[in-house]
């Protein structure tokens, strides 16, 4: 099922010589029509970073323009609670839907989610069973929340328009996904990724879909993964029982493509997942590779000459602090060319440059509050990478300012960016005590690992982007209702805070374990909302000239 709006057929209709001279005029108006300026989860270079536009953006983030507002409010509400788990549900403006990201490519937004669907609603949950929440099954809040508790989904993606905030086509898979609402948890944030003009996305029933980027016709599925057995199974057992929704769960790590293959996370319910590789013209299967990279982790697509390679790391055995793995994998054919062993749980996405990586090492000390389980400290080390080994270059100081809690809740955000020779470095744990709360933001010298800024001034659990000559802060990404955004200042000797915390009026909504990846492109900042839409914010000082 799809609602599109046609373009093709414009030029089909016309004389070739009339169609390709407007074809050249159209190409002519902007370069971002064929230009994907964030067409993964990872961002343009795969490790997070942004292409810079040479713009100069406000201090001030309330001065900032927002240009539009999506009118289909369907991507849902994305982020939950534990507490308020039925009111969530029961609110008559949205739905549940993904907690995956945003893309952009050839001017337009894509977003994968989905939609509750359907007549059989989860009506023995657990949440039901008490009696206080029985009037959330009468009325017009029960008829709501059976709406939003259908068993049944259905996935779609959408195109937006990225100038005027136009739906340009959406194409639905009714019926065929599963309603992956976990309340706080993260449920589902899978992010498309979109390769030379076609885009793809992962249904909640584990099913790959390929659709044209121009007009949203689907090219072909992929019904391959090891997640289609499982929520065939989901879903059988559900609708006989109706006892609450299928998992949505640590299923965080997002499609990428590299060196044509899209690469497509295995979600089996382990802690390290596998990854499959996919032909992006044919949609056949090519190569599995097993527990490669942490279920909350997207690859890392890192570059090294005219080649692309995944980078990938994972968390290990239970208990075993030195387990986890560092890997490099041919994106081609699946074979992991090298692999770097004793690091310590790694739960979040990697962030390469072009000569190294930061990894989780095993700490000389042990975290107080983890006393119990022997669990030390987080700690980072860089790795100076090549396609044929990986090897230690520094590691971060043993101490407070560069350690973190090595733990789900604490870890799966991202933390490290690393941009022209700097490593940029967020770590929330306690102090040597454990008695307080310590957050600590540092610049480090990315060969060295001398340490040039080390401040508490950014706050929170932060997801964090560099964009032009600024830090963007988002410093409490895992609450929607809480979180704000902060422009710094990123030169070490001058680091600071540009003005007050600005909240957006939209009610913005995130992830919670992994955070959901925004775009930055050519001066916007793109954003979802609770209520289901997106929205697009101009950060530029001067008037926007047309695109």
């Amino acid at each position: 099922m799809m609602m599109k709006i046609p373009n093709k057929a414009m030029f089909s209709s016309m004389p070739t010589a009339a169609s390709h001279l407007l074809i050249g005029v159209v190409l002519a108006m902007g370069s971002q029509v064929a230009v994907a300026d964030w067409p993964q989860a990872n961002g343009p270079s795969g490790n997070f970073n942004p292409k810079r536009y040479g713009h100069r953006l406000v201090d001030d983030l309330s001065k900032a323009r927002k240009l539009w507002v999506c009118g289909d409010a369907d991507l849902g509400f994305a982020k939950g609670s534990s507490s308020g788990y039925l009111r969530h549900l029961s609110e008559d403006d949205t739905h549940p839907g993904a907690a995956s990201g945003l893309i952009v490519a050839e001017g337009k937004v894509f977003a994968s989610s989905f939609r509750p669907s359907g007549e059989i609603w989860a009506e023995h949950m657990p949440h039901l069973k008490q009696d206080k929440n029985r009037r959330f099954a009468e009325g017009d809040a029960g008829a709501v929340l059976r709406r939003n508790a259908a068993i049944i989904a259905d996935d779609f993606t959408v195109a937006i328009d990225l100038k005027t905030g136009a739906i340009v086509w959406k194409s639905v898979e009714k019926g065929k996904g599963l309603n992956r609402y976990s309340g706080k948890r993260n449920h589902f944030g899978v992010s498309p990724a979109y390769h030379k003009g076609k885009v793809f996305s992962l249904g909640t029933s584990g099913v790959i879909y390929c659709y044209d980027a121009e007009d949203g016709d689907k090219l072909w599925e992929n019904a391959d993964g090891a997640l289609v057995a499982i929520a065939a199974e989901e879903r059988r057992e559900l609708l006989e029982k109706r006892g609450g929704f299928a998992s949505g769960d640590a299923m965080g790590a997002s499609l990428v493509v590299a060196q044509g293959v899209l690469v497509v996370p295995e979600f089996t319910g382990g802690r390290d997942i596998g990854l499959r590789g996919i032909d992006v013209g044919s949609g056949k299967t090519l190569w599995t590779v097993e527990a490669a990279t942490c279920r909350h982790a997207t690859p890392a697509v890192w570059s090294h000459g005219d080649r692309q390679y995944l980078l990938c790391a994972t968390v290990g055995q239970h208990n075993r602090h030195d387990s986890a793995k560092l890997r490099l994998i041919d994106s081609k054919d699946g074979k992991v060319l090298w692999t770097e062993t004793g690091l310590a749980a790694t739960w979040y996405p990697l962030s390469p440059s072009a000569d190294h990586v930061m990894a989780n090492v095993p700490s000389a000390h042990i975290n107080p509050k983890k006393a119990k389980d022997g669990q030390p400290w987080g700690l980072m080390a860089a790795y100076r990478i090549t396609p044929d080994g990986a090897e230690r270059a520094w590691t971060m100081p043993e101490k407070a300012p560069f350690w973190f809690e090595n733990h789900m809740d604490i870890c799966a955000m991202r933390r490290v960016l690393i941009r022209d020779g700097r490593v940029y470095f967020f770590a929330q744990g306690h102090t040597v005590d454990a008695d307080k709360s310590s957050r600590f933001f540092s610049i480090l010298d990315e060969k060295t690992g001398e340490v040039l800024l080390t401040t508490e001034a950014v706050s929170g659990s932060p997801q964090f982007w560099l964009i032009e000559d600024r830090l963007l802060v988002m410093p409490d990404a895992a609450h929607s209702g809480r979180s704000t955004l902060e422009l710094f200042a990123i030169d070490p000797k001058g680091f600071r805070r540009l003005a007050e915390p600005w909240k957006p009026p939209h009610e913005n909504t995130t992830a919670y374990e992994t955070y959901m990846e925004l775009p930055y492109v050519d001066g916007l900042f793109l954003m979802r909302n609770q209520q289901g839409s997106v929205i697009c914010y101009d950060l530029r000082a001067e008037a926007r000239k047309t695109r």
